[in-house]
């Protein structure tokens, strides 16, 4: 909100001293250290899922080595790329 212009200058005076902050951003920045406990809650929640590791189906995973190992492997392209496609827009069938 502009509370004052003045002259043929135009001298601008008071943007913003009158409004009110709104939403969730405002109300984060008006908090004092929001940004530093943001950053610490992200920070335990990576910690968390590094030591929680990632999902791996291990018996899929041998099953592949050994089918490389082999020459038995064949892959699709069509199907991976269908898949990686499916899962880019969140869909899973």
């Amino acid at each position: 909100m502009i509370t004052s212009i003045t002259g043929t200058g135009s001298a601008i005076s008071g943007i913003g001293a009158g409004s009110t902050q709104r939403g969730e951003g405002a109300q984060k920045l008006a908090r004092p250290g929001a940004a530093a406990e943001d950053r610490a809650s992200i920070s335990n929640t990576v910690a968390q899922m590094a030591a929680e590791g990632a999902p791996i189906e291990t018996d899929r995973v041998s099953a592949l080595k050994a089918a490389i190992r082999a020459g038995t492997y064949k892959s699709d392209p069509q199907a991976i790329a269908t898949a990686m496609i499916r899962s880019d827009m969140g869909t899973s069938s």
